[in-house]
């Protein structure tokens, strides 16, 4: 197995492939609670990009068209249809782009794609935060919520996580996601969170422009991390689209 992946043990190989991709700031262990509630059906892999946990010694990346290349040249070996991806934040929008990247190689993309908590492309007045300086990069972690309140309150460990939360801050909001040839042609479920600052609905919702396939939009309560408060529905809305495009 890469080191771009991590894969829980189950008890049995799994019939779908899940890849799951992080938001700025965490790793594959922000899905650590999912193992345990995804069936036997569902093959998951979690997607550990540089920078964090056991790859905490590499740079992480600050721009998606050199992550996007490399993490093609990764997973593609590994990807077998029927494959959804599922990202939130940052993560959404890598997964959206590496879709992109593997239909310019003319290699087989996702069944489908569930995007999480961000403003699709064509929104471009979101609040971005990696140009802070670390005090208001700090209080705006603690507004967001989703960092525990023991690592906001350590300088030792926020000494670390600073430079790669930054990092993962500007490759989500600074990359171009609409120079694409074309859209996709995969079903697209997009999930926002009702008092999400960052990705409130109405600017989850546009991801409908971004493919030809089927869209669909659907509101959670919580703000930008309801993927953590909501976690048992945001899983049912998953495998109900994995099995929908399978």
């Amino acid at each position: 197995m890469s080191k771009w992946v991590r894969r829980p043990a189950r008890a049995a190989a799994g019939r779908a492939q899940l890849w799951c991709f992080h938001y700025a700031g965490g790793g594959a262990s922000a899905f650590r609670q999912w193992t345990e509630h995804l069936p036997d059906w569902v093959d998951v892999r979690y997607v550990q990009l540089p920078g964090r946990e056991n790859r905490y010694r590499e740079p992480a990346y600050e721009a998606m068209a050199p992550l996007v290349k490399d993490l093609a040249d990764e997973l593609a070996p590994q990807l077998r249809p029927p494959f959804t991806f599922f990202g939130h934040s940052m993560g959404a929008r890598v997964s959206f782009a590496l879709a992109h990247e593997l239909a310019a190689r003319g290699l087989p993309g996702p069944a489908g794609l569930v995007l999480s908590g961000t403003p699709a492309p064509s929104v471009t007045d979101w609040r971005h935060a990696h140009h802070l300086g670390d005090e208001d990069l700090i209080e705006h972690l603690r507004e967001l919520g989703g960092v525990p309140a023991e690592i906001l309150r350590s300088a030792e460990i926020l000494h670390l996580m600073l430079p790669v939360i930054r990092s993962d801050l500007k490759l989500s909001e600074t990359s171009d996601l609409t120079s694409y040839p074309r859209r996709l042609d995969c079903p697209v479920l997009a999930l926002a969170g009702a008092a999400d600052a960052i990705a409130p609905p109405e600017k989850v919702d546009p991801w409908g422009k971004e493919t030809d396939g089927p869209y669909r939009f659907e509101v959670l309560p919580g703000g930008h991390f309801f993927l953590q408060d909501q976690l048992r529905d945001v899983i049912r809305r998953v495998l109900g689209a994995m099995r929908e495009n399978s």
